[in-house]
């Protein structure tokens, strides 16, 4: 018997093949088959075979409703960023500082006038209720040491 060879893909594929692959990748099988894709999995599942994985392109993520949503990708030809070597960070200069911080001001929420009324009321109370709860026990302990050691 003659034993087929296995031919390795070269290192560049031509950008051709690259949007061949694409496009038969852009087509879920649900669309093939004319059903959603956990019906479809169902359905070529056999016995103890496992379901087939769909996969989507790279660029593409599946959204609850079923339909492809394209995501952010880098332009071909650009080189991986390196995670594993340190970021150098720029220092912060005073100007600098501040506009970023007048910008995260801008960004915070205020309470209304009725809602501050009613924070300031109910820390109060809080306040007022610790004060009460530790004059009482300072009493309380108090007249029991009087007692111990008088």
């Amino acid at each position: 018997m003659a034993e087929k060879e296995e031919v390795e893909p070269t290192a560049e594929e031509s950008s051709a093949e690259l949007a061949d692959a694409t496009e038969a990748d852009a087509q879920p099988k649900s669309s093939r088959t004319g059903v959603n894709g956990a019906e479809a999995a169902k359905a070529e599942t056999s016995g103890d075979s496992q379901p087939e994985k769909v996969l989507e392109p790279a660029g593409v993520a599946a959204t609850p409703g079923g339909k492809a949503k394209t995501t952010a990708r880098t332009p071909k030809g650009a080189p991986t960023s390196k995670r594993d070597q340190p970021v150098k960070r720029e220092r912060t200069t005073p100007i600098k500082f501040v506009k970023q911080s007048i910008g995260e001001l801008r960004k915070v929420v205020y309470p209304t006038g009725q809602q501050l009324i009613n924070y300031f009321v109910v820390v109060l109370v809080f306040v007022l209720f610790v004060i009460a709860y530790v004059s009482l026990l300072d009493l309380g302990l108090g007249w029991a040491i009087f007692k111990i050691f008088s």
